[in-house]
């Protein structure tokens, strides 16, 4: 089975490009093609995806709109952020809604294929990204010690290390599912709508070093 993938960008040599790229990935299928929010939310009543790149500069509806649209009828919907900012304030702002990943349009093949295949499998995709903007987080949800668990913060650390759901279950010698479980708890405890904010409310409340990230 094909991991189903959906594009929404409005310039069209790009999606154009990037959807033959997609293309050529062995288990991935791109369903459709889009130029802005309304082309996507009209070809969403009749045909869904896995996962969905999605760009943040759009001028009819930009990502910032679209996405808690999405989050709200789609919720299941896993959302990659591809855009051409990398700046800190974008991509703060990106992390408030549940997304499952961000990467920017200069990403390789090899990387864009792991967050598929790691979004599909685990719902986050993390790469060194979010390094350099957690020390601009200061939203309040962030602030309150969330008290994480040994347990916790080891499963972000391998997480961080880009470590699969099955991968941390063997190594710490739990089920699947109670990885997942332990995932559900530590998103609720910082307040986080994803895992990525999660991992970077770890960051910033030093649960985690620069060094974990390596």
């Amino acid at each position: 089975m094909k991991i189903k993938v959906g594009i929404v960008d409005d310039h069209k040599l790009f999606r154009t490009s990037f959807g033959l790229l997609l293309s050529q990935l062995d288990g991935v299928e791109v369903v459709f093609q889009c130029s802005n929010g309304i082309e996507l939310f009209e070809v969403l009543k009749t045909k869904m995806v896995d996962i969905l790149f999605l760009d943040i500069q759009m001028p009819i509806m930009d990502g910032f709109e679209i996405t808690p649209k999405l989050n709200e009828r789609y919720p299941n919907l896993k959302i990659l952020i591809l855009s051409s900012f990398n700046d800190p304030y974008t991509i703060e702002r990106m992390l408030k809604y549940n997304i499952a990943g961000y990467l920017t349009k200069n990403a390789g093949q090899s990387q864009i294929k792991k967050a598929i295949f790691n979004v599909y499998e685990d719902g986050v995709y993390y790469d060194s990204q979010i390094r350099g903007i957690v020390k601009h987080l200061q939203d309040s949800d962030y602030k309150k010690d969330a008290g994480l668990t040994q347990k916790e913060i080891e499963i972000i650390k391998l997480f961080v290390k880009q470590y699969s759901g099955r991968e941390i279950a063997e190594k710490l010698h739990l089920s699947v599912r109670t990885v997942e479980k332990h995932k559900e708890i530590i998103m609720q405890k910082t307040g986080a709508n994803n895992f990525i904010g999660a991992v970077a409310y770890a960051i910033i409340r030093h649960y985690i070093t620069e060094d974990d990230l390596l």
